[in-house]
């Protein structure tokens, strides 16, 4: 890593890391323990760079003096964060980029290398020091997780939304076939391995939930964590830094803790305002002992609650109702979050294209305050009229066109998540039509998706009935204002998220879930909506015909609109096909292992030193768990 002059110890950041490193690690912890644990509120600050929303964030290893970062806008920024608080130093753009939304990323143990993974169907190796790219390791379809082995560089695990979780060596040849440790129906979220023992993978699915594997035994997990009610809808999983622990977010559902040997919950997290549904998001631990966790929400919140240290805490679910501390300051949904150790400070992104930083230290150009008296002013929600009248008055939909390369808040992005939350929220009071709700916000945000297993009917229903006629049906609940009909409406002042009745209602069906967490019935929420991002390039051209299907509820279609409508689904419907057979190409080249058990002669070859170690037993405290999942 290069060496970073001029910022000395004027630096609060440089200082603190210093400390961690060579300080007393009694002294140092202890005082890094206590500034926290005294704290109400964080100072906060933005970093900017970014064109679109920021889908991952990861803090760099041993003394977290980088981050990268990635997004919508395909690029994969390296951001040192010395010298971008305290001299407002732009990050460095790697070389490498994606030709879709950056869904993930990782940097291996040298902080020389960093994976970045996304919605092209690709993991990209870079070169820190240089910027270049490495290597390049295609999939089948999305890349949503990534996690590099805790020993060894070379080796690195992929999940994705094809339903797999596949183990990589970098020093294989970049066509060669990777070895697959789990093949699921549903799509794989979040993969992340033991840091304590490498030979265990934690994963997260959309319908099978949360899993404990070993990698000596594909195809079946050793554990499936959740109870009675272990076919949740997961999207994202962390182990502690000790590898005893697991943390695990769920759609609908509050945060939830593991221990690494226990198929049933230590403890689940709750708050008033807390909801997590829109979504995919990301979670961790915090502190000097993995004490908190952190966790994003649809309010535009960031939770933080600490782990209680009396095993029986929380009552009948043990739900621990209460966080530690609620960060405010983000105008819109809160996806990620990490937290860095060695200077206590906090990362967070989501919609925005901004990056916050959380410190109990003043930084330089920071707001806020340690007691939570100062608050930023909050905005009100887009109503779902205001976001349709945005985007027929833009002409197009959100487009991945950044050639204007801005940083400035993009009110078509907000509008569209302000209308999923909208939704979200008002579908726990009139659940007759939220699911066509839903489908119509997500037609008009991309109609041709890339994935468009599921999503061929959701838009054929939408499509029949008109979104002013849904919208209709809840102006009475929600007062929704009428659109405006310039290219900048206005928010309406009403906010739904204050409306007490429907918060409540909210509330009181998850903890209800939580409270019969215990009963026989083995229900499970269903798969999630399709991860909302702005779609890729290849799904440009659908949205205008979306904005013109759209306009047409109102005033007669032209013929020309017609037309470049048609040409376009041709054009979708080739490149489905076109990608169906090179996927069936591929599978017909991959010699995947018929037995548990068995293996390719590679991958014995790739993981011989994992076998020359010694690991303890992982033994299963629950006799009921079942040991097949397919």
């Amino acid at each position: 890593m290069k060496v970073v002059k001029g910022c000395g110890m004027r630096s609060s950041v440089g200082f603190l890391s210093r400390r961690k490193i060579n300080g007393h690690p009694l002294m140092k912890d202890e005082f890094q323990r206590r500034r926290l644990a005294g704290c109400t509120s964080l100072y906060k600050k933005d970093l900017l760079g970014h064109f679109g929303c920021v889908n991952a964030i990861e803090f760099s290893n041993n003394g977290g003096e980088w981050l990268v970062s990635g997004g919508d806008d395909r690029r994969v920024l390296l951001w040192h964060m010395e010298k971008a608080i305290h001299s407002r130093a732009k990050p460095v753009k790697l070389k490498g980029e994606h030709l879709s939304n950056i869904f993930c990323l990782a940097f291996d143990s040298t902080n020389k290398r960093v994976f970045s993974g996304g919605n092209d169907e690709q993991v990209i190796l870079h070169d820190v020091e240089r910027g270049d790219t490495l290597n390049v390791f295609l999939h089948d379809d999305a890349v949503y997780g990534l996690s590099v082995s805790p020993v060894n560089d070379n080796v690195f695990a992929s999940s994705s939304d094809d339903g797999r979780v596949l183990i990589w060596d970098t020093r294989e040849p970049p066509h060669g076939e990777p070895f697959c440790l789990a093949n699921y129906p549903s799509a794989f979220h979040s993969v992340m391995f033991n840091p304590a023992e490498p030979r265990l993978l934690a994963t997260a699915n959309s319908k099978e939930g949360v899993g404990l594997w070993d990698i000596r035994k594909p195809r079946s997990s050793l554990l499936r964590y959740g109870g009675s009610l272990s076919l949740q809808s997961a999207m994202s999983v962390r182990f502690n830094s000790t590898g005893t622990q697991l943390l695990a977010l769920r759609r609908r559902l509050p945060p939830v803790l593991y221990e690494l040997h226990s198929r049933l919950p230590s403890f689940q997290f709750d708050n008033q305002g807390y909801f997590n549904s829109c979504t995919m998001k990301s979670c961790c631990f915090a502190g000097d002992r993995d004490q908190y966790i952190l966790s994003g929400s649809d309010d535009f919140n960031l939770y933080m609650w600490r782990i209680p240290k009396d095993p029986e805490a929380g009552g009948p679910g043990r739900v621990v109702n209460g966080a530690f501390m609620v960060l405010k300051g983000h105008r819109s949904i809160v996806n990620q979050v990490r937290f860095n150790p060695h200077t206590y400070m906090i990362c967070s992104s989501g919609v925005e294209k901004v990056i916050k930083v959380w410190s109990p230290y003043q930084q330089p150009d920071s707001v806020g305050d340690l007691e939570g008296r100062v608050e930023d002013k909050s905005r009100s929600l887009y109503t779902h009229e205001e976001y349709i009248s945005l985007v027929l008055n833009s002409g197009s939909g959100l487009s991945h066109d950044y050639v204007s390369q801005s940083i400035q808040e993009d009110p078509r992005m907000m509008a569209f998540f302000d209308s999923l939350v909208r939704r979200e929220i008002e579908g726990w009071s009139s659940d007759s039509d939220s699911d066509l709700s839903e489908g119509t916000i997500l037609q008009l945000h991309a109609r041709g998706r890339r994935s468009g297993r599921a999503g061929r009917e959701a838009a054929s229903t939408a499509a029949a009935t008109p979104a002013v006629h849904s919208d209709s049906e809840h102006s009475s609940s929600s007062s929704l204002a009428a659109p405006t009909q310039t290219g900048s409406p206005c928010p309406v002042e009403e906010d739904v998220l204050s409306t007490p009745h429907r918060a409540q209602s909210y509330q009181a069906v998850r903890l209800l879930d939580l409270v019969n967490d215990s009963s026989e019935s083995s229900e499970y929420w269903p798969d999630p909506i399709p991860r909302p991002r702005s779609p890729s390039p290849r799904e440009n051209s659908s949205l205008s015909s979306v904005a013109s299907s759209l306009a047409a509820t109102s005033s007669s279609t032209s013929s020309s609109s017609t037309s470049s409508e048609a040409e376009e689904e041709a054009q979708e419907e080739q490149r489905r096909v076109s990608t169906r057979q090179r996927n069936a190409s591929r599978k017909r080249r991959r010699r995947f292992p018929c037995l548990t058990g068995e293996r390719p002669e590679t991958a014995r070859g790739l993981y011989a030193w994992m076998d020359s170690c010694a690991y303890p037993k992982i033994t299963v405290e629950d006799p009921s768990s079942s040991s097949g999942d397919e």
